[in-house]
């Protein structure tokens, strides 16, 4: 069709840009976004494809489709939003989740949030990742949700029960990220505090905040991904740059590679 061939000469432009043979580019026409998503995510669950990257359609139709139980990605564990982060001043990439999925995860959903978190910390070489569970103080508070699941989480940890990972919690964020703040507390015995790979906020309001305040306050990088899905998916937000759009297709073809 016309349309058809008038994307075609948009796209060849971009492709020369990119070096790649516009015989890598396959076209399909489609009636709606919901045909649009259902022809992609078969184009995965076929073996045609190895990641899935969000357009214009907005987040939630897409999700809607990639996480149906019986036609789309799930592959039985809970899917979540996860963050990496090159944040000015700190010496390695930092993960945080959840910051865009899951509003207010409960213990077992937190479980499977750092498996997916686990799983990408490998992708990036990370054979033992050292997680904090961050909450409002590194005291254990029985009566604050974050403190008891991430003393919890912890022993699951020290237990195994999440494969070979170290854990610690509750942590603040400040005694998670540095050292010295830890030794002023006293926190003794944590080979977590203020040496992290991972940090797991106990909802999504506060992991949210912190990587907008990370990038748009202190000029840090990300790349952004949902895990625990058949395949990765890129979900890009429209007020990305394309550095960070770049990033997340890098971060995703580790996770394929993983």
């Amino acid at each position: 069709t016309d349309k058809k061939i008038s994307v075609i000469q948009d796209l060849l432009p971009l492709l020369e840009q990119v070096q790649l043979d516009a015989g890598a580019v396959k076209l399909t026409d489609v009636r709606d976004t919901a045909q649009a998503i259902d022809a992609a995510i078969e184009s995965i669950r076929s073996g045609e494809n190895q990641i899935l990257m969000k357009g214009t359609v907005s987040t939630g139709t897409l999700l809607k489709h990639a996480l149906d139980r019986t036609r789309g990605l799930n592959i039985g564990r809970l899917a979540s939003h996860l963050i990496v982060l090159q944040i000015p001043g700190l010496d390695r990439l930092l993960i945080s989740t959840d910051g865009g999925l899951n509003i207010a995860p409960t213990l077992t959903e937190k479980a499977d949030i750092l498996r997916n978190a686990i799983d990408v910390a490998r992708a990036l070489g990370i054979e033992t990742p050292k997680i904090a569970c961050i909450a409002p103080s590194e005291q254990l508070l029985p009566s604050v949700i974050s403190s008891t699941e991430g003393a919890l989480l912890a022993k699951m940890g020290d237990r195994g029960q999440l494969g070979n990972v170290i854990i610690d919690g509750p942590l603040s964020l400040d005694v998670a990220l540095y050292k010295d703040v830890a030794e002023h507390k006293k926190v003794k015995g944590s080979s977590v505090a203020g040496d992290p790979d991972c940090l797991l906020f106990p909802n999504l309001e506060s992991a949210n905040v912190f990587f907008k305040s990370v990038t748009h306050l202190c000029g840090g990088e990300l790349a952004a991904m949902v895990a625990g899905t058949k395949v990765p998916c890129v979900l890009t937000s429209r007020g990305d740059t394309s550095k960070t759009k770049l990033y997340s297709i890098a971060l995703a073809c580790l996770a394929v590679k993983q």
